[in-house]
């Protein structure tokens, strides 16, 4: 499910007396410093709580910045960098606030510029520099005092984890964050961050009351952002349940109000959610009409959100026989999609190489400490014993090569004999004779080092309807274009294998439940967003899919596949086209509820 860079909201302030208005040429000789000052400063409380007059404001402030000192300019400059920001200006945000950042203004306004870099950082995907700009905020922290924009820059660290999929890391933030004293805005957007992750964790149902505390929240907050934000919410949980006309019914009476917020990304979402509940009507004007406002409003957004416009528009041209302008959107859906599964990698890339860094840093640490061991070691030992460890060592690394270099042999020799037995004839991923093999070994392994290790099985749904509507060819295409997908989202060293018909798994590695369940849900999405028409026939894909681990299911290979295969079945059941995690049943709950009533969902 696509996840958006929402900036973090200010907070509500009382209203002041002192009213914008325009200021000329001649005015502004007699502007005081305190006028200056407090027009900077109502501006900054009206960031969020009405964009117009905030833009106002800072037209009046251009008209006399020759008036402003050091302080204010910064101040002036930095509430510059929010406004592009707000309007999808990323560039030139970067710009405004990067200089801000290593300037000498206080520590207060270089701290809120860079948690607001990590608002840019996530929208422009990238995703490196948004956990450079973490960690240095991290190191701020102690300089700051003020208890409002200490918390907004821990809500802008969860938001932008929210963004590269760490979602039970944010749950587990929201959880933490909400003993706070949070005032009524921050309250509203950690029910926002939580929305996000329980429905990409697909915990998440249109009509959960949850939802609706979080809409009361926001609507006293009076933050109309983000109470559409959750209102776009529904309606995509809406539209994904099959239910066009209540999405249609969330959005519809509240159109001009999110258009009014000016705000890019929520516009465009607002607007593609129309297209397509409209699209699932068979209403192809309003489809039409919505996916070219989506495409209008992504004018400043380098992000992969045209891909379903663009996929919208170009089922509607083929409908409508417009041969040339069907090839011409397809054309731009593929370079948004192309776009989309770059930026999930590129996600999942730059936080492994975080966690690398922070790895690699406490591994010199140690390094540094058995270095100097070994340096207070040395004087005591004699230079004949210390020739001797070197002698030994030499011998020693001269052996390892040995054998390293006729185990290379070795391995080329059998390697050519075994690969005909050892893989899927059709995929070109391991079969399941030697899948099993693997697993077995991987298990053990993973075992003794006291490692994770996750599985996932899939199937693919109503796959027969496939092949007995376009033949088994058509069938055969299907099943290599799923693995295909898969393949550019996994891991190098995830274990593919087919193990029978359209039933596929992938084995995990040190790689934990909730990765595991990331990796599942981008497989799912990868598969049901599949271009069909390549194989000459136009029909859909999607796939349901077990994941459990060994933490549930136990270092036994039967036990992980029965587990993940009874997901797998829990998922067709509910619905398919879904990920649904192995739960074991715990035996004294079973015990205890045996003669209980049973309540009714």
């Amino acid at each position: 499910m696509t996840t958006l860079a929402w900036v973090i909201p200010s907070k509500v302030v009382a209203s002041t007396t002192f009213q914008p208005n325009t200021i000329t040429s001649q005015q502004s000789l007699r502007v005081t410093s305190k006028e200056i000052s407090d027009k900077l400063l109502l501006a900054d409380r009206n960031r969020r709580d009405d964009p117009l007059v905030y833009k106002k404001l800072l037209l009046e402030l251009s008209q006399i910045k020759d008036s402003f000192n050091v302080e204010q300019g910064y101040y002036y400059q930095f509430l510059q960098g929010y406004l592009a920001t707000y309007r999808g200006e990323y560039d030139l945000a970067d710009n405004l606030l990067t200089e801000l950042l290593t300037s000498s203004a206080n520590n207060l306004l270089r701290f809120r510029a860079n948690y607001t870099l990590i608002n840019v950082a996530a929208a422009k995907k990238d995703w490196s520099d948004g956990l450079r700009h973490i960690a240095l905020n991290k190191e701020m922290l102690s300089l700051i005092k003020d208890e409002e924009h200490y918390q907004v820059s821990i809500l802008t660290t969860m938001m932008f984890y929210n963004q590269i999929q760490q979602y039970n890391l944010v749950l587990n933030d929201v959880a933490l964050i909400k003993r706070e004293n949070l005032s009524l805005q921050h309250n509203c957007f950690v029910e926002q961050l939580s929305l996000e992750a329980r429905m990409n964790l697909q915990q998440a149902k249109p009509d959960d009351e949850s939802i609706d505390a979080a809409l009361s929240i926001c609507i006293n907050a009076e933050n109309k952002v983000y109470t559409n934000i959750i209102r776009v919410y529904r309606a995509k949980l809406y539209l994904k349940a099959l239910k066009a006309d209540k999405a249609l019914m969330t959005l519809l009476p509240h159109y001009d109000e999110i258009n009014a917020t000016l705000y890019p990304m929520l516009t465009v979402s607002m607007h593609n959610i129309l297209a397509n509940s409209y699209f699932k009507l068979d209403n192809l004007l309003d489809a039409k009409k919505y996916a070219l406002e989506a495409v209008k409003a992504n004018k400043y957004i380098n992000a992969f959100q045209n891909t379903d416009s663009y996929r919208l528009l170009y089922l509607i041209a083929k409908q409508e026989k417009n041969i040339d302008l069907a090839l011409s959107y397809h054309e731009k859906f593929s370079e948004a999609e192309t776009e989309r599964l770059e930026g999930e990698k590129s996600k999942y890339l730059a936080f492994k190489l975080a966690e690398l860094q922070a790895f690699e840093h406490e591994k010199q640490i140690k390094l540094l400490n058995k270095e100097n061991d070994f340096l207070a070691a040395e004087k005591v030992l004699s230079n004949t014993k210390v020739a001797n460890i070197q002698l030994i060592i030499t011998v020693m690394t001269l052996i390892i090569i040995m054998l390293t270099l006729g185990g290379a042999r070795l391995w080329q020799s059998h390697k050519r004999v075994k690969v005909l037995s050892e893989y899927d004839e059709l995929t070109g991923i391991y079969n399941r004779r030697h899948f099993t093999q693997l697993a077995v070994s991987t298990l053990k392994y993973c075992k003794t080092a006291q490692q994770d290790l996750s599985l996932i099985m899939f199937d693919l749904d109503h796959f027969k309807k496939i092949n007995d509507t376009f033949g088994h060819i058509c069938g055969d295409w299907a099943l290599k274009e799923t693995i295909r997908v898969c393949k550019t989202i996994g891991r190098t060293n995830d274990v593919f294998a087919r193990l029978g018909g359209e039933e596929f798994c992938i084995l995990l590695p040190s790689c934990n439940i909730e990765a595991a369940v990331r990796l599942a849900e981008a497989c799912r999405a990868a598969i049901e967003n599949t271009i069909t028409e390549e194989s000459g026939n136009n029909f859909s894909i999607t796939a349901s899919f077990g994941v459990t681990d060994v933490k549930r299911s136990g270092f036994n290979l039967e036990k992980l596949l029965a587990d993940a295969d009874f997901a797998t079945y829990d998922s067709k059941h509910s619905g398919r086209n879904r990920v649904t995690i192995y739960e074991p049943e715990t035996p004294e709950i079973s015990e205890s509820l045996e003669g209980s009533w049973r309540v009714a969902s």
